[in-house]
């Protein structure tokens, strides 16, 4: 949570939309390019120009700049790979200028187990974000960070460059920057915490994490969370000021103040987008735990003596009988993580008084758009249809041809009803962080 919980007196104003009320989105796509995330470029590659189009017009944006896209490519740190750390390639309005940057991307080596993580996620965070515009970075990977107690880790304590995830993640939410992380599955949970940390990472910025078992989701996965974090910001930009003046300096909690924000939302008929997938991680007190300790610790030479071990598998009973029914080969180039202790599938890889801001009338939402987009119109059957495969890239094309009606895999949609609590509690915590920030 915020350090300021409790001890600020009052927030920062923040950072209002230009004035002619238009809305911008700052969107940098955070890519591990190590030797199994061949088939996640590509995906990329071959959908960006349509992703950006759908997220232009469905979040009904104005001119060509509202939307800027960033690109940071990493791989690791020699002597584990001695390519290169990090590419960044800067933001950029041209879709087609994105599109090149993307094609001259391709996954090789990777050395160890864990890669860049934290460089890439700190080449995102210095980037030259706009001060008005929403803020998201999707991060796409397969493996974790160094330094959070991995084995056979290539740099056990940490990044050699000195920075940590946490506390990047932290100043991320402080900047009103959200990020969403779609988790490569099944070869992220082959270790014994990454899954955690992840959650956890998310969870700091108030952001999603995403499961996605076959590349060829991950446009929609793109997709639906952008549209729902602009939904998000839009309600923030709205009431964020007040929840944050309560939360850091009434001392009132995030939990409780989340509650009102939903029920009075909810009494005017606020509807919000969402991404939805189907969770395919196994629930444990070990996992729990863990993702408490990465959010509480300060950073992760303090997180790693109190994780705990998760027994057996990671994953759900149905997820490992679609695997097993499916037969399918998930083989990467880059090995698989050594476990000390091995997953059991191992992987291929108080209600507050009323106050105005929250009675305000309700701002308009994008409906309309959405469902005369083309992600809405082909996109949302797609996404929970034809859902084989998932390994690497020799099989993407194969699974798009696959037949409509079988619904194996699980996958991802996307829906607009009423506000969930869940929601209201992210946009309570993102509030509480901005008002942290003066120039969030």
């Amino acid at each position: 949570m915020p350090p300021a919980y409790g001890g600020q007196d009052g927030a920062q104003p923040m950072h209002m939309p230009p004035e002619d009320g238009r809305k911008q989105l700052d969107l940098v796509f955070v890519q591990d390019c190590t030797g199994s995330q061949g088939s996640y470029i590509s995906s990329a590659t071959k959908n960006i120009e349509e992703i950006c189009a759908n997220i232009f017009e469905s979040g009904k944006l104005l001119y060509p700049d509202d939307l800027r896209i960033g690109l940071v490519a990493y791989r690791d740190h020699p002597p584990q790979d001695h390519t290169y750390i990090t590419k960044n390639f800067g933001f950029s309005s041209d879709t087609k200028r994105v599109h090149e940057h993307l094609k001259s991307l391709y996954a090789s080596g990777g050395g160890d187990g864990p890669e860049a993580v934290t460089a890439g996620l700190h080449e995102a965070l210095t980037m030259d974000w706009r001060p008005h515009a929403s803020k998201m970075v999707v991060l796409i990977a397969d493996a974790p960070p160094h330094g959070i107690g991995e084995y056979g880790d290539g740099f056990d304590e940490g990044s050699p460059d000195g920075h940590d995830p946490l506390n990047i993640a932290r100043q991320m939410a402080s900047r009103g920057i959200t990020l969403f992380f779609v988790a490569c599955e099944p070869a992220l949970s082959g270790y014994s915490y990454a899954t955690d940390f992840f959650q956890a990472l998310t969870s700091i910025t108030s952001g999603l994490m995403l499961p996605l078992t076959t590349a060829n989701l991950l446009s929609h996965a793109i997709i639906g969370s952008v549209l729902e974090n602009l939904d998000m910001e839009r309600l923030i930009r709205e009431v964020g000021q007040a929840v944050a003046d309560r939360i850091l300096g009434g001392n009132e909690s995030v939990d409780d103040v989340a509650r009102e924000l939903h029920e009075k939302l909810l009494l005017r008929n606020e509807s919000t987008k969402k991404v939805v997938f189907e969770n395919i991680y196994r629930d444990s007190e070990e996992a729990r735990h863990n993702v408490q300790v990465f959010q509480n610790a300060p950073n992760l030479a303090a997180a790693r003596p109190l994780l705990k071990k998760v027994k057996g598998t990671r994953f759900t009973d149905k997820y490992l009988a679609v695997r097993h029914s499916m037969r399918t080969d998930y083989s990467y180039r880059k090995p698989a993580p050594v476990s000390a202790s091995p997953p059991a599938s191992p992987p291929s890889h108080r209600v507050a008084s009323d106050f105005a801001a929250f009675s305000a009338p309700s701002a308009s939402v994008f409906g309309a758009a959405v469902s005369s987009s083309p992600f809405a119109v082909a996109g949302s059957r797609a996404a929970f249809s034809g859902m084989r495969g998932g390994g690497g890239g020799a099989d993407m094309d194969e699974d798009e041809d696959r037949d409509d009606d079988k619904d194996d895999e699980p996958g991802i949609g996307f829906r607009e009803d009423s506000i969930t609590l869940e929601q209201a509690k992210r946009i309570a915590l993102q509030s509480a962080w901005r008002g942290t920030n003066p120039m969030a």
